[in-house]
């Protein structure tokens, strides 16, 4: 089975009023901590390849490998704070693929541009 691999980006927006401290205390047991040992979990076993909390903001950035479109959505949508984040997903391609459309575009174009031979 082939996996792909997907850049998930997860942001959230901030609170419309400062959280008392009683609300920081139930955020972070309730969903921050657990979000992150989830995503911990993820990583030790081969489902996220690298990532991390996005630096000067408030999200999560990652590769994540799954075998279908809907492995991912089920990886992403059981992470606790998931209900929380606005997510975009980008399906990853690779380098190499990426180079034979290219070279397969550059035979094609040369070929294009070819001088015909007049019909005899």
């Amino acid at each position: 089975m082939t996996s792909h691999d997907y850049l998930v980006e997860m942001t959230f927006a901030p609170f419309s009023s400062p959280l008392g401290p009683q609300e920081v205390v139930t955020f972070a047991e309730r969903f921050a901590l657990p979000t992150l040992e989830a995503l911990g979990k993820l990583a030790a076993s081969g489902r996220i390849l690298a990532g991390g909390p996005a630096l000067a903001s408030v999200g999560f950035s990652f590769i994540a490998r799954a075998a279908t479109p809907q492995e991912l959505e089920e990886m992403v949508a059981g992470l606790p704070l998931w209900t929380r984040a606005q997510t975009r997903v980008v399906p990853l391609g690779t380098f190499e693929s990426r180079a034979a459309t290219i070279r397969d575009r550059l035979k094609a174009a040369g070929e294009a541009a070819a001088p015909q031979a007049p019909p005899r």
